[in-house]
């Protein structure tokens, strides 16, 4: 079985040695970004396999996960009511999100080969994701900070949702990573206008 990708590596492939020893700090002083380690981690104990629609799935359960352990910290600790608010919302989609994905896998017979291409976009997404996260220095304040982490994590949940339309077969997954699509586009842009305010 071939794994997505390794977290070590993932970290060693930034553009820049500064940028890799930023993140490594960052992590141990921004509740935020340890979470998004976490994340990472878990999602690199997944499997790869050739169904496009299971490994969508697979990976977008940690990856939501993700982001309710972000939202829950920002509910107890944030500051601004629109974030805290955002963050409710988050929370309250993405757990409703994860069931429904468990319920599809719960299903196997619903999943067919569909190749290996996939894989290989969801490494470059992974990749593209942890490049992007926000530098240290922008990571004072809880409430920007959980803006500027969760947009390039939900940047990655649209990005990984667009590899599922294009190369999963299942109905009911593809619909999922259309209203995924959707919600995540819509909260990334309140999130833009939040921090270009600040």
């Amino acid at each position: 079985m071939i794994r997505f990708t390794s977290i070590l590596l993932l970290f060693a492939s930034f553009s820049a040695r500064a940028q890799h020893e930023h993140m490594q700090m960052a992590t141990k002083k921004n509740v935020f970004l340890g979470q998004m380690a976490h994340m990472m981690m878990k999602m690199d104990e997944i499997s790869a396999t050739t169904s496009a629609d299971r490994d969508f799935i697979q990976m977008m359960i940690p990856h939501h996960q993700g982001a309710i352990d972000m939202a829950e910290e920002e509910i107890k600790t944030g500051k601004n009511k629109e974030m805290i608010q955002l963050a409710k919302s988050i929370k309250a989609e993405q757990q409703t999100q994860i069931q429904q994905m468990r319920l599809l896998l719960s299903h196997p017979e619903g999943f067919i080969a569909t190749g290996n291409q996939h894989q290989n976009a969801n490494q470059k997404m992974m990749k593209v994701m942890m490049e992007q996260m926000p530098e240290e220095k922008q990571l004072s304040d809880t409430d920007l900070s959980f803006a500027r982490i969760m947009l390039p994590h939900h940047q990655a949940a649209i990005d990984m949702a667009k590899v599922e339309l294009r190369y999963g077969k299942n109905k009911n997954v593809k619909r999922l990573a259309e209203n995924i699509i959707s919600d995540e586009q819509i909260e990334i842009q309140q999130m833009k206008t939040f921090t270009n305010s600040h």
